[in-house]
């Protein structure tokens, strides 16, 4: 079954991008449940903005899901985007991913497109990709609770590293 992927950043300490791949087949249903842990009247789930009662909800909500999580991690630097995406590309092709979400910052759109066509050329992948505000996609936001929890490190990492696979790049 093909995966979608979902893609969020952090770059406080080391850069970090955190990739959730889910089943073609199951990501209505994942949408839905993060959607049922918005809070009334949220868009999107920010959770850098959300207290640690909370982010222990979500958390839960999250490890409960049917996903795969990868996090990629290099020092933080001038080339670190360009490293992750071309660590993380070929990683995507070869688990079948043929969507890739990535949420969208207005500073390095252009950038990205240039840097995926020639990654996805290189890999013969058939591999569709768009950036998205986190307000578009609920999916966006467990990549972004990861990205978070990992940078953030302590409690945090240690929450999610029972489903996390960490790739050193």
């Amino acid at each position: 079954m093909p995966l979608h992927a979902f893609v969020d950043e952090s770059f406080e300490g080391d850069y970090v991008v955190a990739v959730v791949t889910a089943a073609d087949g199951h990501v209505t249903a994942h949408r839905a449940a993060m959607r049922r842990l918005f809070r009334r009247g949220q868009s999107r789930i920010h959770f850098k903005k959300e207290n640690d009662a909370r982010r222990g909800q979500i958390l839960a909500g999250i490890a409960a899901l049917d996903l795969t999580v990868r996090v990629y991690v290099t020092d933080n630097g001038r080339t670190a985007r360009r490293a992750c995406l071309e660590r993380m590309v070929p990683d995507l092709a070869e688990l079948g991913v043929t969507r890739l979400v990535l949420e969208r910052d207005d500073a390095v759109v252009e950038a990205d497109r240039r840097m995926l066509f020639e990654l996805t050329g290189k890999q013969s992948a058939d591999l569709e990709y768009r950036h998205l505000r986190a307000s578009e996609d609920p999916l966006l936001c467990v990549a972004d609770a990861v990205a978070w929890c990992y940078a953030k490190g302590g409690r945090w990492r240690q929450l999610i590293s029972v489903f996390t696979t960490v790739i050193r790049v």
